[in-house]
């Protein structure tokens, strides 16, 4: 009998320490979503505003950056929210409705789509300015079909997603369904998210190198040699200054000879 009560009162206190531990968990992640909420608007709102009241910034290259800051606001607006009533409703009612399942999913794959190319294509122009600092048409005419494509590109990921990658662990918690019931977990992050990651973050990687590589080649003709090797036209042109110089040297020295024996020549006819 003793050993019933204790096996009892054991299992009342787990119940009510896994209902602490999920009120903990709840509130935590509540705050930091507000928190990432409201401070992702903000400091997006403020670089928005700053290239737009800024004529110096208004410039191709920063042009990607607002358009990275346009996504990131669009996702803490959109996304953060979304997420904390899900937590919020799957802690009061065990799951959530399939709207607010599928809005997730589709906002998440998203915006996480163009932040991922649009961070490709600043490394991209990045090191183009460094390599072709003179072309500045060409890249307005590249950033100009680069942003709308990273839009366009992102609409068939966040589709496909939605009907054949409903499995990601959000969707999966906010369905009230456990990892060990589904028959498969997480393809969304194995065959979409993380094929996209890697790729983009690949491209990253080779173009800074890039970018590394042509830096380090000028500081070592700048400081190694001393100077840049001159061309032949800037000899040619050398030697004809040259040439100028010393002709008017030469011509001053006839000039100021000619002076003096001129004066010579006066002093002695007054004698």
């Amino acid at each position: 009998m003793s050993g019933q009560h204790v096996s009892a009162r054991d299992s009342g206190n787990s119940t009510v320490w896994e209902e602490y531990v999920d009120i903990a968990l709840v509130v935590a992640n509540s705050l930091i979503l507000l928190i990432t909420s409201v401070v992702g608007i903000a400091a997006n709102i403020f670089v928005i505003l700053a290239v737009y009241y800024q004529k110096s910034l208004q410039n191709a290259n920063n042009a990607l950056v607002v358009n990275l800051a346009v996504i990131d606001l669009l996702r803490c607006a959109i996304d953060c929210p979304i997420l904390l009533s899900i937590v919020i409703i799957v802690y009061q009612r065990g799951r959530v409705g399939d709207l607010i399942c599928d809005t997730q999913l589709v906002s998440f794959s998203f915006s996480c789509c163009i932040q991922l190319v649009t961070l490709a294509c600043i490394s991209a122009e990045r090191y183009q300015a460094i390599a072709q600092p003179f072309k500045a048409s060409n890249r307005k005419r590249r950033i100009m079909v680069l942003i709308p494509l990273t839009w366009t590109l992102a609409i068939p990921v966040a589709v496909s997603c939605l009907i054949f990658l409903k499995d990601s662990p959000v969707h999966v918690r906010c369905q009230g369904r456990q990892r060990e019931t589904s028959s498969s977990y997480d393809n969304f992050g194995l065959y979409m998210l993380f094929p996209l990651w890697a790729a983009c973050f690949g491209v990253i990687i080779g173009f800074y190198a890039r970018i590394f590589a042509l830096v380090r080649s000028h500081n070592r003709k700048i400081f190694d040699r001393g100077a840049f090797p001159l061309s032949k036209k800037d000899t040619t042109d050398d030697k004809e200054k040259k040439r100028e110089t010393t002709v008017v040297e030469d011509g001053r020295e006839k000039s100021e000879q000619n002076l003096t024996l001129s004066r010579k020549i006066k002093k002695y006819t007054i004698r």
